[in-house]
């Protein structure tokens, strides 16, 4: 590819990534529609800042370093997740287990968003589809001469 349409594929789908964040991944029946920012706005505001720093890396010059946005942006997404894997039981009282059974709805749901592709509504298709893209057209444009 010419490293013209891969910045455009990068800018697009810094777009669709962005513009993703605030799109209905999901619906539950009581909560209604779910927006990655709904349920975790700063990690939300972090993957919008990591995805604005390709173009602007791009725009200065710096195309080698394009491939650090991508791996914050995973590394954001992936934090609930691998938080919740290697998370070290401690041993607790009731009510405090039981106040983090009742406010851990929403971070399980966010620690399992992409092992889930199955529960996407459209926003979520448009969310995974820029950052596929995304991932992709960075890694390739930061390792062309």
């Amino acid at each position: 590819m010419k490293k013209n349409k891969l910045n455009i594929a990068i800018y697009l789908s810094a777009i669709l990534l962005m513009v993703g964040v605030f799109l209905p991944l999901a619906n539950l029946p009581i909560y209604g529609d779910i927006t990655y920012n709904r349920i975790a706005e700063i990690e939300s505001y972090l993957v919008i800042f990591f995805t604005l720093s390709a173009p602007v890396l791009l725009f200065l010059g710096k195309p080698k370093l394009v491939l650090l946005s991508p791996i914050s942006v995973w590394a954001v997404l992936l934090f609930p997740a691998l938080k919740k894997i290697f998370k070290a039981e401690e041993e607790r009282g009731f009510f405090a287990e039981l106040g983090d059974k009742a406010t851990s709805v929403m971070q399980d749901f966010a620690a399992d968003l992409f092992l889930n592709i199955t529960d996407f509504s459209w926003g979520g298709y448009v969310f995974l589809l820029g950052l596929v893209v995304f991932t992709f057209s960075c890694c390739v444009r930061s390792f062309m001469k």
